[in-house]
Formats: C-alpha cells, structure tokens, sequence
C-alpha cells in the first residue's frame, strides 16, 4: 500500500508526495512544478531514525543541499506521509479529515 499527499501552495505549484514503506524504509517519490523542490530529487529513502526529525535526519540533509522557504509545506507533507506509512498517525484518522488547510482568516 501506498499513501499520497498532494499541495497546492500559495506559491502556485503543485506536488504530490508518493510515499512506500518496505520493511524499516520508506521511499519517497516526489512529482512537483518546483523548480527548487526538483533539487531534492524525485525518489529518496526515509529510514526510521529519521522519522523524528533532527539535525542528522534525510529531511534536514535535503533542506540544507537544496533549501527552500521557510513557509514551503513540502517538508512537513513528507514527514506526514512517513509517519502515515509508519503508523504514527492512523490513516482512518487521515481519510476521515480529508485535507488539512491553512486559512488565511483576515488579511488587511
């Protein structure tokens, strides 16, 4: 089985994050219109010890090879997905929300 992610970003691209897990390592497959996030690659491998983040985790390696903007959704969108294919987040849970939003309440 296989969990995906799709963004539309304020910043006008979109991605989608394909995420597998096989054994004690998920691959990631990452199709996107941004040009800074195709640095990253298309296909890389999240082992677990990188599934809560840090300094030495792949995620961090990446932001600091290609770095995008701190406002940029893709890193936390890959984590989620990684902890879906892990179980740390129940899948149920995610189907019955559907999507998570950022809602620009008031702007003057």
């Amino acid at each position: 089985m296989a969990t995906e992610i799709s963004l539309n970003t304020i910043c006008g691209h979109t991605t989608k994050i394909i995420a597998t897990k096989e054994g004690k390592t998920t691959h990631i497959h990452i199709k996107t219109t941004c040009e800074k996030l195709s640095k990253w690659g298309t296909h890389f491998d999240v082992e677990m010890k990188d599934l809560m983040g840090g300094p030495e985790s792949v995620l961090d390696q990446k932001m600091t090879e290609a770095p995008l903007t701190p406002t940029c959704l893709v890193p936390a969108a890959v984590m989620n997905a990684c902890w879906l294919e892990n179980g740390m987040i129940s899948k149920n849970l995610a189907r019955g929300m559907g999507k998570m939003e950022i809602i620009f309440d008031k702007l003057e």
